[in-house]
């Protein structure tokens, strides 16, 4: 009797446990928190979703101010990529990677480079003009001189 009742108050524990877990409480992270696309802060840049897509999927080379176009991507899975393909690209990491393959097959293009770290995102994107990539809005509060935020989602 006392290695069932053990077993179950175990069992209680570790679902209690589980069910108030930070990984199950905050699965929804790139739809509820706020991200932003950070450009050059020199660039004339204005841009809607569209002209994101385009040239993020380089079907266009050139902002519509003529400077040259320069994505960068986040890590694979990370929040800020998942919420930029959801929110402003309107895809899924799988679609995404069928798209790229589709464009390497056919024409040899690649996906932006992809970035890990913010420091280097924001680095990258003072030091190029037509630069721009996602970052965290709480990332966002902090940028250097030289970035500025574009849009926020």
């Amino acid at each position: 009797m006392q290695i069932i009742n053990f077993k179950r108050i175990l069992s209680l524990a570790f679902f209690s446990a589980l069910i108030s877990s930070p990984f199950l409480v905050n699965t929804t992270s790139a739809q509820a928190d706020e991200y932003a696309i950070i450009v050059n802060a020199d660039s004339q840049i204005t841009a809607d979703d569209n002209e994101l897509r385009n040239i993020y999927l380089k079907k266009q080379t050139k902002w519509s101010s003529g400077v040259e176009a320069i994505p960068f991507g986040r890590a694979t899975h990370s929040p800020e990529q998942n919420a930029f393909l959801i929110n402003v690209l309107g895809m899924n990491q799988a679609e995404l990677d069928s798209y790229w393959a589709s464009a390497k097959s056919k024409s040899g293009l690649t996906g932006p480079r992809e970035v890990q770290s913010v420091s280097i995102l924001l680095r990258q994107v003072r030091r190029k003009e037509g630069a721009f990539g996602v970052i965290s809005s709480s990332d966002a509060s902090d940028i250097p001189e030289g970035v500025k935020v574009l849009k926020s989602f």
